[in-house]
């Protein structure tokens, strides 16, 4: 499925990812936060949530707002929103947006 993807929801999947696996990763900064890759640099086999990190960072970094992913990705992707939005007490605008990306998600798969 193609993704079209606004910053605040790549950021928000990036968020998601990285919190599945390793919150360490992200770091504060004077913009807010970077996420810290080292970990996964030079791993031999990346995990399915290390490999879509992967790609949503290199369709960041590239300027994209769409992002083709498998359907086994978008449901990945999904389920990290979701555990993400029950992790903690987040924004309703935050969750209004998590939620309607989930929908696109699922909707599509």
């Amino acid at each position: 499925m193609l993704l079209q993807l606004t910053s605040d929801e790549a950021v928000l999947a990036i968020i998601a990812l990285v919190r599945a696996i390793d919150p360490r990763m992200l770091k504060s900064d004077t913009d807010g936060f970077t996420v810290d890759f080292t970990s996964l640099e030079g791993k031999q086999a990346l995990s399915a949530d290390e490999q879509l990190l992967i790609k949503l960072r290199i369709g960041t970094e590239s300027n994209s707002d769409s992002l083709e992913l498998a359907d086994a990705e978008a449901q990945l992707l999904a389920a990290r929103l979701e555990r993400l939005e029950k992790s903690g007490n987040w924004p309703t605008d935050v969750v209004t947006m998590s939620r309607s990306l989930r929908s696109r998600l699922t909707g599509a798969v």
